[in-house]
């Protein structure tokens, strides 16, 4: 009888890159992000009316080539989804649909949905490839540091959405402020609070266009104040990111340290441990080059050697 279930582990090693020993795995993810690349380069492409004219037959295939092939990642990814340990303890079924509603599935859908709909209902072009670009997000399967950028985000999501509603609110009160200024002088520029805020977002994330300026003396001085605010407000939430990045970077390699540490209770690190720690080291998107470095510099520290620049135990 069929053996569905090692199969069905299979493909999930495949698809998500469980195993970092495997090059099919490392081909067939080499070939995935060719194709996102080649879709999206193509949607560029066909946006030249000279070239889609000329080559509309080869794009229509390649379209179809490319959901084809999507469509049967977005299958596997479905079926052998019951194989990760985060839906391990729930009913097939039901694991299958929790993992059908994250982002990572819904983006793969999002990738296939368009052309399917196309077929039995019309959508504009210009639409159509707009969702098409979105194949672009597909690359977040695989390059792993996305998922350290959104669990940044989602730790740091109160300070940054702190920063921004007081970024919203300076706006409408240099909006305000610049319409009462300037708005005599210049009714064409600033002839209500909803038009002045172009100028006041344009001034404060210090891209200045040009387009909309102040022309009365204490109108240029309260713009210069903004400025100076814009400056110091618009870099505060890179600047937050920024941080926690490093602290989340940290963390993990602390938590990878720890399970090195008990894996070198007994003095070596066999065969099974060494797999754990890989697993586990991929799961906290860290590379191999950190493994390793870490457990050589932790042997080191536990044969006494000590750091030929300060002296320090390793």
């Amino acid at each position: 009888m069929f053996d569905y279930s090692n199969l069905r582990k299979k493909a999930y090693q495949l698809l998500e890159g469980e195993d970092p020993e495997s090059k099919i795995s490392r081909q067939v993810n080499v070939f995935l992000v060719c194709l996102i690349i080649a879709n999206v380069t193509a949607v560029m492409l066909e946006s030249d009316s000279g070239i889609s004219q000329r080559y509309a037959t080869e794009f229509a295939i390649f379209e179809v080539i490319s959901v084809i092939i999507f469509s049967i990642e977005y299958v596997l990814r479905v079926w052998s989804s019951i194989e990760s340990q985060r839906f391990s303890h729930s009913p097939r079924f039901k694991a299958r649909i929790r993992y059908m509603i994250t982002p990572t599935a819904l983006i793969d859908f999002i990738a296939i949905a368009p052309f399917y709909i196309s077929l039995f209902v019309a959508i504009d072009l210009r639409y159509l490839r707009l969702l098409r670009v979105l194949r672009l997000l597909k690359l977040t399967h695989y390059f792993k540091s996305f998922n350290i950028f959104l669990t940044v985000i989602a730790k740091e999501f109160k300070s940054i959405v702190a920063a921004i509603l007081m970024m919203i609110v300076l706006i409408i009160v240099a909006a305000s402020l610049m319409y009462t200024l300037e708005n005599e002088a210049q009714p064409e520029s600033f002839s209500n609070i909803p038009e002045s805020i172009w100028w006041s977002v344009v001034t404060m994330t210090t891209v200045g266009y040009g387009d909309v300026t102040p022309i009365t003396t204490l109108g240029k001085v309260v713009a210069a104040f903004i400025m100076l605010i814009g400056v110091g407000l618009v870099a505060l939430p890179a600047g937050m990111l920024a941080a926690r990045f490093g602290d989340e970077l940290r963390e993990r390699k602390r938590n990878l340290n720890a399970h090195i540490k008990h894996a070198l209770a007994d003095g070596v690190i066999d065969e099974d441990e060494y797999s754990s720690l890989v697993k586990l080291a991929g799961q906290l998107e860290l590379k191999p080059e950190d493994l390793e470095r870490n457990i050589a510099l932790l042997e080191k520290g536990r044969s006494g050697e000590k750091c030929p620049h300060c002296g320090k135990q390793l």
